[in-house]
């Protein structure tokens, strides 16, 4: 095959690529761009893991069914750019070290399909940071049971004290993996490797052996742990493997891995989608390090050693405040050094951000007042401020008024950071926390000035890229119980309001881009004390007893030049109900629970018109009587400890109507008689159930004049269409069927034994959403 050169740029690298159309897996037919492509658009989720870490490659320079080999030293002829140490004791070998896009195409376009990594990371290449079990099953070994196994070894793991992580392995195994501190070498860890997998072993001797020889497993699973050996390599997360199919080593949750019957579900294809759904199920693993089993064993005091002086740095600390009057902690002895950090969220006089690292014994202190970079190609101010001590990794609370630092405090993220890179004017560290894992460079400017840069791209840019709504569940009856809080349910225009560095974007449910037709809502400066959010809102147009009238916001949406949009304004000014935040100055929140979402959300909304935040009740019923007193929609009832699950509908959120609607997609129209003849008599209505449309109804009755000239405007703009539903209503000769793209609202008594509508009357149409929003299985 004639070789045929590509030039494209990655990042600031130049890179040729070659023979993009050489078949690499024959019968899946991928082709390498295709591979180059997968990797590229996962590398800011592989490289949060491969990172620092000597890597080695399978490469299959003709695809999997030519020859492969096996590469650990980088070519003499790689680019300069790509990072690489040598290694070993007597014979070196120059492992690449993967640190940026651009080094993942420029493999991929070798052909490297596998990348496998050592257990250690810059800049402790002596000391590894996990123990991994390999549990390798026989040819035929049914998966499911290969499982069980893993979830017996998990709580075996966890008893001594280890948090366990899982993934497939891209072959018929699964790999369980233990974060670790990178304190102890390779012997020292495998020699825990060996004391947990043992009794483990021997309590499970019918189905798993320590046997490496296969002639002595005698068809029982290997618990391979001689993979934590020096030198030794596994796969790594998100790696592709050169077998049929493409699988990849997939990283889940614990319950993921229970409902998977074939590890090869995740390939090439699929991955980087469930990737995107579903989030990285080790994003937050260094969080989670511990100490050996067998070290914490052996140590008669697991105590900090502690000195008697209290640090010089904290008298600083000391004079500025009276702690008699403020909660935050007295100086302290110094402790052993330590790792920790915290970021903290601190609105005192002006709003800012508290960055604190452990070192020497305190906690090295930045106030960043635009809140940390949430991309590469940004750099905050960051002005170191007075050492604070280490119990302040802990604080959280209210400074009283008048104090030095006065006003509400709460932690924003906390975990360990380990420095990467240390030069005479920046730093390099790595941020590995629950809440955040990220890498970032302090950059000593003058006196006191530093700037703060994001050097990781992440793998979701809540600011940009598409995130869908979280999703509701409907009842009849209000949840009455404390778990829960409650609101209004705004009747408007659902939207997503991102901020992203003083430039607002408006969202509709269906990823619309409706900024335009808000002009009254763009005011990030007078709205928001934040640089950066993603919130979830409803955009409404109120009546002057300050009730929402839908069909106002929606006829806003309608207008068109910049004319019309300013007339509408006028006319029917629109407010922004905010009720959650996803993301937040530099982190996603999601995870947070709704109570702490709300109460950041709050702090960061100004005291405007325009913007306000949707208030939360702790009694439901109250709410919903007044409710419907005042003619609105109803109330939503929310688990107050409840996470965003963006694009599910979920228990967590219940909405319950004052009156009891449907919606429903239009899918044609009886040919109308009589005052009608020149519309249409009734609309035939449809919802999905599965894959297929099926029948509700149809509804003929809460139009008047106007309603039925602007539907059947609308009707007529789409192309009639064979009948979409399987069941043939008895005026099937007297209709015209459409192609399912609007959708109506409709009240309705009950369902008929049929489950179609029982005494139907039409509401509204509905142009925010979309046929597929319009579901009877949920």
């Amino acid at each position: 095959m004639p070789r045929t050169a590509t030039p494209v740029k990655v990042g600031k690298r130049n890179i040729e690529l070659s023979n993009l159309k050489k078949v690499l897996f024959p019968d899946d037919r991928i082709i390498k761009a295709q591979l180059i492509e997968y990797y590229l658009k996962v590398a800011p989720t592989l490289l949060r893991h491969v990172k620092g870490r000597p890597l080695s490659f399978v490469r299959y320079p003709d695809g999997i069914s030519g020859e492969a080999f096996f590469q650990k030293n980088r070519q003499d002829w790689a680019p300069e750019w790509i990072d690489h140490v040598p290694l070993g004791v007597e014979e070196k070998i120059d492992y690449v070290l993967a640190t940026e896009e651009a080094t993942l195409v420029w493999l991929a376009n070798l052909a490297c399909i596998e990348i496998h990594q050592m257990h250690c990371r810059a800049p402790h290449f002596d000391r590894p940071d996990y123990i991994v079990f390999d549990l390798d099953p026989p040819e035929n070994f049914p998966f499911k049971r290969v499982v069980e196994i893993a979830l017996d070894l998990r709580a075996h793991v966890e008893s001594l004290g280890y948090h366990a992580f899982v993934k497939t392995t891209g072959g018929k195994g699964v790999h369980v993996v233990t974060p670790i501190e990178p304190k102890w070498g390779f012997d020292q860890v495998f020699q825990a490797a060996s004391a947990a997998a043992k009794p483990f072993v021997e309590s499970h001797g019918d189905s798993t052996t320590l046997h490496i020889k296969k002639e002595q497993r005698k068809g029982r699973v290997l618990v391979d742990i001689y993979r934590n050996r020096p030198s030794q390599t596994i796969v790594s997360a998100y790696s592709v493997r050169g077998r049929a199919r493409a699988p990849v080593a997939m990283p889940l949750q614990w319950d993921q891995l229970v409902s998977v019957g074939d590890p090869n579900v995740f390939n090439l294809r699929t991955a980087l989608e469930h990737l995107l759904r579903e989030g990285d199920a080790w994003e937050a693993m260094g969080a989670y390090a511990a100490g050996l089993h067998t070290e914490r064993r052996a140590s008669a005091s697991p105590v900090k050693k502690t000195r008697a002086e209290v640090p010089e740095s904290l008298k600083v600390y000391a004079t500025k405040r009276s702690f008699r009057k403020t909660p935050e902690p007295p100086p302290e002895p110094a402790t052993d050094a330590g790792n920790a950090f915290v970021l903290h969220r601190h609105h005192a006089s002006h709003l800012h951000y508290d960055l604190r690292l452990e070192r020497e014994g305190a906690l090295k202190s930045w106030a960043v007042p635009k809140g940390l970079p949430p991309r590469p190609g940004i750099k905050r101010l960051a002005v170191q401020t007075e050492d604070h001590p280490v119990s302040y990794l802990s604080f959280e609370g209210t400074i009283p008024k008048g104090e030095y630092g006065g006003g509400a405090m709460w932690i924003f993220a906390s975990g360990k950071y380990e420095i990467t890179k240390d030069k005479k004017d920046s730093f390099y560290f790595r941020l590995q926390s629950r809440a955040l894992t990220a890498e970032y460079r302090l950059i000593h400017t003058k006196d006191k000035e530093w700037l703060l840069e994001r050097l990781d791209n992440p793998q979701v840019d809540y600011l940009h890229d598409t995130v869908e709504p979280m999703l509701t569940q409907s009842r009849n009856d209000v949840p009455e119980a404390p778990d829960y809080l409650y609101e209004v349910k705004w009747d408007g225009i659902r939207a997503m309001v991102s901020l992203d560095e003083g430039q607002l974007m408006l969202r509709s449910r269906n990823q619309r881009d409706i900024t335009r037709y808000f002009p009254e809502l763009l005011i990030p400066d007078q709205a928001f004390r934040a640089t950066c959010g993603l919130f979830d809102t409803e955009i409404v147009c109120l009546d002057p007893e300050g009730k929402p009238v839908f069909e106002h916001s929606v006829w806003r949406l309608l207008q068109t030049g910049e004319s019309g949009i300013a007339r509408a304004k006028a006319k029917h000014p629109a407010v922004c109900y905010v009720f959650d935040c996803l993301y937040l100055d530099g982190r996603a929140i999601l995870n947070e629970p709704l109570t702490r979402r709300r109460e950041w959300m709050a702090d960061a909304i100004r005291q405007n018109e325009v913007y306000r935040t949707s208030e939360s009740f702790d009694e439901g019923l109250p709410l919903f009587e007044a409710a419907k007193r005042m003619g609105l929609e109803g109330i939503m009832a929310k688990e107050r400890d409840s996470p965003y699950v963006p694009g599910k509908r979920t228990s967590y959120w219940y909405k319950i109507k004052a009156r009891q609607t449907i919606e429903c997609i239009i899918i044609g129209y009886t040919r109308g008689k009589g005052d009608r003849e020149a519309s249409f008599g009734a609309l035939h209505l449809a919802r999905y159930q599965g894959e297929r449309l099926k029948y509700m109804g149809k509804v003929g009755s809460g139009f008047d004049e106007q309603r039925l000239k602007t539907i059947f405007a609308e009707i007529n703009k789409i192309k009639p269409s064979k009948r979409p539903v399987e069941e043939k209503p008895l005026d099937d000769a007297q209709s015209v069927w459409l192609e399912p793209r609007l959708v109506c609202e409709v009240r309705y008594a009950s369902f008929t034994t049929e489950g179609t509508l029982r005494e139907p009357v039409f509401v509204r149409m509905r142009p925010d959403l979309v046929p597929e929003d319009c579901r009877s299985d949920t």
